[in-house]
């Protein structure tokens, strides 16, 4: 699945900001992306955060199989969630 320039910018606006709150951040190779698998895990100390990245309209019929990862916390961000971002980026949740 190729992704269009405002999913890359989504996609590189979350890596980047974690990095800096010092997240290790695993992304898909392109050429074996698959739209049901997440766009992101991201893991910080005993964190892990399975994300599907999204652009464009929200649809509850689409929803990414979340239940695949009962032990981590499971995001589904779009740019519009920004403060959303910041805040699962930024909490300091002990497991």
């Amino acid at each position: 699945m190729r992704l269009g320039l405002e999913q890359l910018a989504w996609n590189d606006r979350v890596i980047t900001q974690a990095r800096k709150l010092g997240w290790t951040a695993y992304g898909q190779v392109g050429a074996n992306k698959r739209p049901a698998d997440p766009a992101l895990i991201l893991t910080r100390g005993p964190r892990i955060l399975v994300v599907w990245l999204r652009t464009g309209r929200r649809r509850s019929d689409r929803q990414p199989p979340v239940e695949r990862f009962p032990d981590a916390e499971v995001y589904v961000w779009y740019p519009d969630d920004w403060a959303r971002v910041l805040g699962a980026l930024t909490a300091d949740v002990h497991a």
